[in-house]
């Protein structure tokens, strides 16, 4: 009990049954701020597996030059350093044109290349291994 409800019982304002009703209603308001405890966690569920992600198929080839805008059978990827041409899907013309070096050539996807028909006017022809 309080100092001021001791202090209005002594002076004789109110009597204790009204401080235990008031006590009572105290009490049941603090219970209801109180919160109920937290619900048990959820079972995580497993995340469905990723779909494999889309891969370049062998029977597909890339045909469209970036350098001159049309298709070429030839067209390879130069990993190439050229500040003047900021294009890396390249046809055998358009790599000649811009003198850049057969050895920057990353790709054999032609079928010129896989057949070693492949040849260039700049420099040596860059020979990839047949894979196993």
């Amino acid at each position: 009990m309080s100092l001021l409800k001791k202090a209005l019982l002594k002076a004789g304002v109110v009597t204790e049954a009204q401080v235990k009703v008031v006590e009572r209603k105290e009490q049941e308001a603090r219970q209801a701020k109180r919160r109920p405890p937290p619900p048990p966690p959820k079972p995580r569920t497993v995340a469905p597996p990723e779909p494999p992600k889309e891969t370049k198929h062998l029977h597909h080839a890339r045909t469209f030059c970036e350098a001159c805008g049309k298709t070429s059978p030839d067209v390879e990827f130069y990993k190439h350093t050229n500040k003047m041409l900021e294009k890396y899907w390249l046809c055998v013309k358009c790599a000649d044109e811009h003198y850049i070096h057969d050895d920057l050539r990353q790709t054999a996807q032609s079928f010129d290349s896989m057949t070693h028909v492949f040849r260039r006017q700049y420099g040596p022809t860059k020979v990839f291994k047949k894979p196993l």
